[in-house]
């Protein structure tokens, strides 16, 4: 009996530990997409000016893009292949390392959060002007449960498997 419930409480925490580690390793590589850096050059004709633009997040191809001047976010958004289905458009990050991004309505500031949906929904007169090593970053959609959240629910479901397992062993061999 005793050796049963041992079996089975070990199984559980081993079945637990290569479960979360898993999920870990997954979560970690793909938040922002990094793990294969890509540079782009979009020319529409020969010695055009081009300034460079640095693309993160949730799109299918993050990257390095060199783009014409005054190409607008959705463009870029195109050619970096649309974004994935776990992108935030109503929450796009636009920065720059060396000037302040200016809005469409003219405001000045060190970064600015682009709700794409409403952009989409009013017309290229709200489309974001992209400017020379803008940093564009698309987010992920905050997900239902936390990684966290899901370990711990995961850990509590083996302990209560394992107790309850024992339980029901104990009882059939009491019967007998």
């Amino acid at each position: 009996m005793r050796r049963l419930i041992i079996c089975l409480f070990t199984y559980s925490i081993l079945v637990n530990q290569a479960f979360s580690a898993t999920m870990t390793e997954t979560g970690k590589v793909t938040k922002y997409n990094l793990s294969s850096p890509s540079e782009f050059v979009f020319e529409s004709y020969p010695n055009q000016d081009l300034i460079p633009i640095r693309l993160l997040g949730a799109v299918k191809n993050a990257g390095l893009y060199h783009v014409p001047a005054n190409m607008k976010l959705t463009t870029l958004l195109s050619l970096a292949g649309g974004t994935n289905n776990e992108a935030d458009l109503e929450n796009i990050v636009v920065g720059n390392d060396q000037q302040d991004v200016v809005s469409s309505k003219g405001e000045s500031k060190k970064s600015l959060t682009i709700n794409l949906e409403e952009v989409l929904k009013e017309g290229a007169k709200t489309d974001y002007t992209l400017n020379s090593n803008d940093i564009v970053l698309i987010k992920n959609k905050s997900p239902l449960v936390s990684n966290d959240t899901f370990r711990i629910i995961s850990i509590v479901s083996v302990l209560l498997t394992a107790c309850l397992s024992a339980v029901i062993i104990r009882d059939r061999l009491h019967r007998d």
